[in-house]
């Protein structure tokens, strides 16, 4: 385990998708086919980091095509997510913005020119698969949630060219847009085959579980990226965010955001016990949607904590502070 804090509350249980180890293989070679990388090293090192893994866990009870489109799916997530933190375009806000209009154009149903970039020709493979899979008004949602995360890369990138360092308020208000949690979670529609009607889902109870599922998600990731992020001098994470504005150390800033992660928890436990009753079958609809969230907390809590992806070569923050 690859603890920099106290151990962060999380009474959800651990399950894993029979199909993972399948799925993991198979995110590969759709990586590889699509040739979404250029150096076998960074196959290696894709393989390494098992995104199918962390979906088998956010996807306990998908199908193998389900799940297989999921984690397709993360592992492009993951890819651009680097690209547009690690890479140089990382801190120009007009290239990304050129990017991110390149893959709303195919989710608008555009399929991408040969020469595209790769990430684009398997966004198309993935939009097409969803369109077989949900109606015209799911693939909407999806989109202008896709959109809302490509709008706040944007923004992350306008502040890092600047020199920015956004104020509190500001950052927990972006981060839940930065962490692409919102299409994921979407997602458990598709794998759960759910068919929940709009004005629930749009429901105050509802919207507030997803946006405290966001959370829990986006800290307990800010937790364990924030030595990862803090060498490569990105201030987009809650921790350094917090010591920045309140000119505490890390360690205070650490123990904040701990309280803050575990307070959300038991904040969505308790907004979960008292959902209004609709219809049995929307009901249990509902609770499946509800309980797609509590395994995508876990799974990303499980998997953040031994991901390579976090690892670095430098001291850890604890060791630095001991």
């Amino acid at each position: 385990m690859y603890a920099l804090f106290p151990p962060l509350f999380c009474p959800f249980p651990t399950a894993m998708n029979p199909h993972a180890d399948l799925v993991q293989e198979r995110a590969i070679t759709w990586a590889r086919r699509l040739h979404l990388q250029h150096r076998e090293a960074a196959y290696r090192r894709l393989n390494r980091l098992q995104y199918g893994m962390l979906m088998a866990q956010a996807y306990p009870s998908a199908s193998l095509e389900g799940l297989q489109l999921v984690a397709d799916w993360s592992t492009w997530l993951f890819l651009l997510d680097d690209q547009c933190d690690e890479a140089g375009i990382g801190r120009e806000p007009e290239q990304m913005a050129r990017l991110h209009a390149q893959f709303l154009a195919v989710l608008y149903g555009t399929p991408p020119a040969p020469h595209a970039d790769p990430l684009a020709h398997g966004l198309w493979d993935i939009y097409l698969r969803l369109r077989n899979q949900k109606d015209t008004e799911w693939i909407q949602r999806f989109r202008e949630s896709v959109r809302m995360y490509f709008e706040a890369n944007v923004w992350e990138a306008t502040n890092r060219r600047s020199g920015r360092t956004p104020d509190v308020v500001t950052y927990c208000t972006m981060r839940p847009f930065t962490s692409a949690v919102y299409p994921c979670l979407m997602l458990i529609e598709v794998t759960e085959n759910l068919d929940i009607p709009a004005e629930i889902l749009q429901h105050p109870s509802v919207q507030r579980l997803g946006l405290m599922t966001n959370n829990v998600i986006s800290w307990a990731n800010d937790l364990v990226s924030c030595e990862k992020e803090r060498q490569q001098g990105d201030v987009h994470n809650l921790v350094l965010v917090i010591a920045h504005e309140y000119r505490i150390s890390l360690a205070a800033a650490m123990d904040k955001v701990v309280a803050l992660h575990d307070a959300e928890v038991r904040a969505f436990i308790a907004l979960a016990r008292h959902l209004p009753t609709i219809t049995p079958e929307i009901d249990a609809d509902l609770e499946r949607y509800i309980t797609g969230m509590r395994f995508w907390m876990r799974a990303n809590l499980d998997w953040s904590m031994a991901a390579a992806r976090y690892r670095t070569t430098q001291p850890t923050i604890a060791a630095a502070l001991a």
